[in-house]
């Protein structure tokens, strides 16, 4: 009788149970477990303290509080009470961290917490599962604000696309396969097979410029395009652009005439080791080494 009276009773107040054991709100045939035509309303909590626990009684708890916080998820129980399935939603609406945490030792996809970073929001799962196998599943992480990620130590955010190119603000290793490439987080560099790069720059191999620089018949010599540049400008006074401290530069002066060639640079006083007069019709090398503010120039005539 009583449930004659219950199959009677619910459909004035627009719930219908149908025989398959579905339950209908403002639908004659539900077709699934629980078939809601209408909106769905759970429970909406905001909390400000730096330490909070989870209940059973959340759904969407919003973090307000004024520094970092720490959420835990309540611990797993086997057999009855069982909570396989509930879902929490957690929201940072500060600019501060909120982490989440498991309780040990259940985790968090294999992990033991997660960090909801400022202006996010996490959904998590129960799986019913105990013990250190993941008790809890991340099943959504987004953005109240777009990008809705976030990319920083050498990436951008450009929309949803994050790319490479960036700056690194924290010490951070690059290595390629092979160790072809190494930047580490020190600031150094290695490169074709280095370890450990000790100096700001270890090559194992050779070194060399994509081109020389090809003056023509200028003076005015700007080591900017190459280390090592030529000229068919005669022996003669020549300016230097584009040198610095801890740089050595070579120069192929290619003029017919024999003279003496002096250098000047903005900032620099130069300095010369052996300079003399070329040989005509003879290429002349000049050797610039550059330490601090001295440029000291070595000459190789008769070439």
């Amino acid at each position: 009788m009583r449930n004659f009276l219950l199959t009677l009773t619910l459909p004035l107040f627009g719930i219908v149970s149908a025989q398959s054991g579905n339950i209908g709100l403002n639908t004659p045939n539900p077709g699934s477990t629980l078939d809601i035509n209408g909106s769905l309303a759970a429970q909406y909590k905001t909390v400000s303290a730096s330490n909070y626990v989870m209940t059973s009684s959340d759904f969407y708890v919003a973090y307000t509080g004024t520094a970092n916080s720490i959420f835990t998820l309540p611990a797993a129980i086997t057999g009855v009470g069982n909570f396989k399935g509930r879902m929490y939603t957690v929201k940072n609406n500060t600019a501060f961290t909120v982490t989440i945490n498991s309780t040990v030792p259940e985790t968090i996809n294999g992990n033991a917490g997660i960090t909801v970073p400022a202006g996010q929001s996490v959904e998590l799962i129960s799986t019913g599962l105990t013990g250190a196998v993941s008790t809890w599943e991340l099943s959504g992480f987004r953005s109240s604000t777009f990008p809705l990620t976030t990319a920083s130590n050498g990436l951008n955010a450009v929309g949803t696309d994050v790319r490479l190119g960036g700056t690194l603000s924290q010490a951070t290793d690059i290595v390629t396969a092979g160790n072809n490439l190494i930047v580490s987080g020190t600031g150094n560099v290695g490169i074709g097979s280095v370890t450990a790069p000790i100096s700001k720059l270890e090559v194992n191999g050779s070194a060399t410029n994509a081109v020389s620089y090809n003056a023509v018949a200028a003076t005015t010599i700007d080591f900017s395009r190459s280390n090592l540049a030529y000229t068919t400008a005669n022996p003669g006074a020549f300016t230097l652009q584009n040198v610095k401290d801890g740089g050595t530069y070579t120069l192929s002066v290619r003029g017919a005439t024999a003279g003496t060639s002096t250098f000047t640079a903005a900032g620099f006083t130069v300095r010369y080791i052996n300079n003399r007069t070329t040989v005509a019709n003879t290429h002349t090398l000049y050797t610039l080494v550059v330490i601090g503010t001295v440029i000291y120039v070595y000459i190789a005539t008769a070439v």
